[in-house]
């Protein structure tokens, strides 16, 4: 391997042991942008189990992290439209993790309704969407917390890992009809196709936190 590789993998340490250290905050400026948190690591008001009205039992605030295990997902009270989403993740060996958007609870699973951005198992490669690779392949690593931020405009949609995007594509073009045909997700009819939903936090072995939201 190159040195190159290894001075990436030392500089991925360094900053994800700052984002676990960094306390849930709203800056002044991110306030003034519309910015809120969803999760300040300890007030879970603002979530509630899938198709329940009270947060599942498998989702518990613990060490400043919502932290899943095995079961029903966790959702946001509120619906979402266009939106920017940023919140820091990690996963435990053995584990996976998965964030929806847009998700309505008419159907029995988040992931066929919403949109995804996975974060390690489901058999997705990390940043990835489940139906095609992401376009910038990062090497997923247990244990270790990441940054990402969703951003929805319309269709169009970035998945950004550590400031990197590492994703782009357009819900219900042509190449996304055509990738989704092909994909494991085939049979749900309804995914992508709904303007507006929830945020559905799904996995176990996970733990989220600094999970925070704007309007766009």
């Amino acid at each position: 391997m190159s040195l190159k590789f290894f001075g990436w993998v030392a500089a991925l340490c360094l900053s994800v042991t700052a984002l676990a250290a960094e306390p849930p905050k709203i800056t002044a400026y991110e306030r003034s942008q519309g910015w809120r948190l969803l999760f300040d690591g300890k007030d879970v008001s603002d979530w509630r189990g899938y198709r329940a009205n009270k947060i599942s039992a498998n989702w518990s605030a613990a060490g400043g992290s919502l932290v899943g295990t095995a079961g029903s997902a966790l959702v946001s009270m509120a619906d979402y439209e266009d939106f920017e989403f940023m919140f820091d993740w990690k996963v435990a060996a053995g584990g996976n993790g998965a964030v929806y958007f847009r998700v309505s609870e008419d159907e029995a699973k988040p992931e066929e309704t919403g949109p995804m951005m996975a974060l390690s198992g489901h058999g997705d490669a990390l940043g990835g969407n489940g139906i095609s690779p992401p376009d910038r392949a990062l090497p997923p690593q247990f244990d270790v917390w990441y940054r990402a931020k969703i951003v929805v405009y319309g269709n169009q949609v970035e998945f950004w890992i550590n400031g990197d995007r590492v994703m782009e594509f357009m819900i219900d073009s042509p190449s996304w009809r055509k990738a989704l045909a092909a994909s494991r997700l085939a049979g749900y009819r309804d995914l992508g196709q709904l303007r507006k939903g929830c945020f559905a936090l799904a996995g176990e072995g996970v733990e989220f936190r600094n999970i925070k939201v704007r309007r766009l």
